[in-house]
């Protein structure tokens, strides 16, 4: 990990549990340049040092189950003098409060003062060797010369200690093979002087044991013990990744602040400007009364309109992310966003001289309806300027989707302008003369994205265009549903 990474850990932040960020990163560095002997006693990380800390108590409760067991068995069966006993109980005692003492320096030792500190890097040390000793004295004391339950209890519960063990082995491998060995020779010893353990016996028992080690060290510790290494490192990583995550937050909300306010500004003056350009509108048609039909005037209405329309549409566009931002989908049945097309567009229709018609359905879609009716409604609106006879809007089913069309009779798209998106012209005779500005288009193919749709152009020169909105099957409701 590059010193940069290290630099941008905030000194305010906190770091991985109640480590700051400035420890992870000091830490991490002091890992790096120190002797890798270290790392076999103990590689000091912040994750190596949470590992422990939430290993000591079971630990702790295992040494005391263990004591617990092996005290009833030898209590059960008379094997050993009570003031034996209670001298061994007494030390046991000892010793347990003495590893409780060296686990709480530990933690409360800054894990940087611990890399730095030999005498505490070697505290667990002392107190994995003062657990072999007391093991091994255990051994020494109640496995006898003939098997019986004490020495059955014996050999089970060291079991269960060895596997307890394990657990410290990803911390440090060596203070786990300095509290076995110990161990498990003083029992051998014991066994092999015992009346009943033979050669085959003490290898068999052996194998078992060693068996069980291995599969908890290979399978189990190597993996985890690679993570603690280098548990600093990817800290440190987290961190960088979350400062960065929150500065591009920051930076979204100020852009989508900065956007909605540029979006309310330009509403305003846009709604000024329409307001003037429709009083402008106004004026040039009382001008253009009784005019012919390529006088100035005619021209003046006709570059005023196409003005309109392009400032429309501009303001189209600039809303569109604001409002795709508050989507609603709710189940509306098609007929009605029909019905409400063929309403909305019935005098615009007439005024064209075009016939709107569409076809009922009963088809229900969960849908966002403001969304599709402003689809519908640029296309319709669209279709009606352009078309020489009339406009159909129809809903269909095709395999499992449902097609939204809007059909019209102009003179079409050319290949190039379909692929460019952008909206026809016309130009016959009385027809004032329009250009299309491609944002009409545009903005539906932007709101057929959101929305999860896709959109379909068919366009024949001469003769008509197809829009077609296809609506996935997943947003089609059955009709027990509607």
């Amino acid at each position: 990990m590059s010193s940069a990474l290290e630099s941008s850990v905030s000194r305010a932040s906190p770091g991985y549990r109640d480590h700051s960020g400035d420890e992870l990163a000091e830490t991490a560095r002091l890992a790096r340049d120190e002797d890798p002997r270290w790392r076999m006693v103990l590689p000091v990380t912040s994750g190596t040092r949470e590992f422990i800390i939430d290993q000591m108590p079971a630990l702790v409760f295992t040494y005391s189950v263990a004591i617990a067991l092996i005290l009833a068995a030898a209590m059960i069966e008379n094997s050993r003098p009570l003031p034996v006993i209670a001298v061994w109980l007494l030390e046991s005692s000892v010793s347990i409060a003495v590893r409780v003492l060296i686990f709480r320096r530990m933690v409360r030792a800054s894990t940087v003062e611990v890399v730095t500190n030999v005498g505490l890097r070697l505290l667990p040390v002392l107190g994995i060797v003062l657990a072999a000793i007391h093991w091994s004295w255990t051994a020494t004391l109640f496995i006898g010369p003939h098997l019986n339950l004490t020495t059955v209890v014996m050999l089970l519960t060291y079991v269960m200690l060895s596997i307890a063990c394990l657990g410290l082995a990803p911390a440090s491998p060596l203070i786990c093979a300095a509290y076995l060995v110990p161990m498990w020779g003083a029992v051998a010893r014991m066994l092999a002087a015992s009346d009943w353990a033979s050669g085959s016996i003490l290898v068999a028992l052996a194998a078992a044991l060693a068996g069980v080690l291995w599969s908890g060290f290979y399978v189990i510790v190597s993996g985890v013990r690679r993570t603690l290494v280098g548990s600093d490192e990817t800290h440190l990583l987290m961190r960088e990744l979350q400062e960065q995550n929150s500065v591009i937050e920051s930076l979204r909300a100020a852009a989508a602040a900065d956007l909605e306010t540029r979006a309310t500004v330009f509403a305003s003056a846009s709604h000024d400007l329409r307001q003037r350009i429709h009083a402008l509108k106004l004026l040039a048609h009382v001008n253009a009364a009784g005019a012919a039909v390529k006088s100035p005037f005619r021209r003046m209405v006709s570059t005023i309109e196409e003005l309109e329309v392009f400032v429309t549409e501009v303001l189209q566009f600039v809303r569109f992310d604001s409002d795709r931002r508050t989507e609603r989908l709710i189940a509306v049945p098609l007929q009605e966003v029909l019905q409400g097309i063929e309403l909305q567009f019935e005098s615009l229709a007439l005024q064209r001289g075009a016939t709107l018609r569409t076809r009922a359905t009963r088809l229900c879609i969960r849908m966002d309806a403001v969304m599709l009716g402003r689809v519908l409604e640029n296309r319709v609106s669209n279709a009606l300027k352009f078309t020489r006879k009339g406009v159909l809007v129809v809903a269909r089913r095709r395999c499992e989707d449902v097609c939204l069309e809007v059909w019209d009779q102009g003179d079409g798209l050319d290949a190039g302008w379909l692929e460019l998106g952008a909206v026809r012209k016309a130009d016959d005779g009385l027809r004032i003369h329009k250009d299309g500005f491609g944002l009409g288009l545009m903005i539906v193919r932007r709101l057929v994205d959101t929305l999860g749709y896709r959109i379909e152009v068919r366009s024949t020169p001469m003769r008509g265009t197809l829009v077609r909105v296809v609506i996935p099957m997943q947003h089609v409701l059955p009709e027990g549903q509607r």
